[in-house]
């Protein structure tokens, strides 16, 4: 949201103006309901029996280029298309679900108030 975050996920600054109330709600409550194929990760398992998740940065004629770990886009695992014995994607989104059943019902209400306006203090969602 805004210059906060990183390429993890989406950009959410301007989530009030992309989504509906109910499609935000959900996206939420169910992450991995609709998943983005610019966010998608992908399961890879080798002829060897390691299973390696995480999203494809890039790849050559010889290399795939994994980012494994969701929190540093940087650490990159190298996987030798020769060793590949299949590669589709992740039906489970990054973002865990359940974030919100800690929350109470007024954090909830300051959450989608927060996405919806931007992060805008002065936006009238958030008064």
């Amino acid at each position: 949201l805004g210059n906060d975050g990183g390429g993890i996920g989406p950009d959410l600054t301007g989530a009030g103006n992309r989504y509906t109330l109910r499609d935000l709600l959900e996206n939420i409550v169910e992450p991995s309901k609709v998943i983005s194929d610019q966010y998608e990760s992908t399961v890879i398992e080798t002829k060897d029996g390691k299973v390696i998740t995480g999203r494809i940065t890039s790849e050559d004629d010889h290399n795939l280029y994994v980012a494994t770990n969701p929190a540093d886009l940087n650490d990159i695992t190298e996987v030798k298309i020769t060793q590949l014995k299949s590669r589709k994607a992740s039906p489970t989104s990054l973002m865990p679900p359940g974030l919100i059943n800690g929350m109470n019902p007024d954090e909830v209400r300051d959450l989608i108030a927060y996405l919806l306006s931007g992060g805008d203090k002065a936006n009238a969602v958030i008064r």
